[in-house]
């Protein structure tokens, strides 16, 4: 029973490890960027590409997919039959990706912020100074490896739908919604254990939670297109006064 537990812990630990490397940051770096700097902040593949361009988002996306396949491939190989292991280290990698440990570390010390005595007051620290991106992408990439049906079925609609709109955060939400409705089907069918649709209807609910920022700019009408650089909007506006 405790060899048991403590193999879901080391798979959600291991999720949230590779999870939380800061691929956008690095990649920003290489143009001399800082995108925590700029935009939203956040170091997603979105924000990568307003702030540092097509280059930078093209490395973040493929280390956000691969960070989150990977660590998935070794649990499925090591836990071929724990199901909720598996499931963990999905929820680990978006977990990771959203509050990174890493991002927290490259951070300065805010001198006016208090922190409880540890472990709590890591929390706090990360949670505060660790913001990485939403993790759609990474996400993606864990359940593919996890799950390939629904990737396959979701994947052709939602690349139109963000062709179409051209918002990368209607995707998203759209993923995350349609998502636990379409794993339960493959759940009902016998293709998929239960534990897949609760890490899915778990994900879906955070992604949509972390995304409660765009949506209220898709209601004020303020929220950028995807591929729409930083400062874009206002030479737009005047071109068009």
């Amino acid at each position: 029973m405790i060899a048991n537990i403590l193999s879901h812990l080391a798979a959600a630990l291991l999720g949230y490890l590779c999870g939380a490397f800061p691929t956008g940051y690095f990649a920003g770096r290489l143009w001399n960027v800082d995108v925590r700097k700029h935009g939203s902040g956040r170091t997603g593949g979105t924000n990568v590409l307003r702030s540092a361009g097509w280059g930078a988002f093209a490395i973040t996306v493929v280390g956000d997919v691969l960070k989150g396949v990977l660590p998935v491939l070794v649990v499925r190989w090591l836990a071929p039959v724990q199901d909720w292991a598996q499931a963990l280290v999905v929820f680990g990698v978006l977990i990771g990706h959203n509050w990174s440990l890493w991002i927290a570390l490259l951070a300065k010390p805010d001198p006016r912020a208090t922190y409880a005595r540890p472990p709590l007051g890591w929390v706090q620290r990360i949670a505060q100074q660790g913001r990485g991106g939403a993790g759609v992408a990474t996400t993606a990439g864990a359940m593919l490896a996890l799950f390939p049906p629904l990737v396959l079925v979701l994947v052709v609609p939602i690349i139109l739908l963000l062709l179409v709109t051209r918002y990368a955060s209607v995707a998203s939400l759209t993923t995350a919604i349609v998502s636990p409705f379409v794993m339960l089907w493959f759940v009902l069918n016998g293709s998929a254990p239960f534990s897949y649709f609760a890490l899915n209807l778990v994900v879906s609910v955070i992604i949509v939670l972390v995304h409660i920022p765009n949506i209220q700019r898709l209601r004020a009408g303020t929220e950028r297109r995807f591929g729409q650089r930083l400062g874009q909007r206002e030479r737009d506006g005047k071109k068009g006064t």
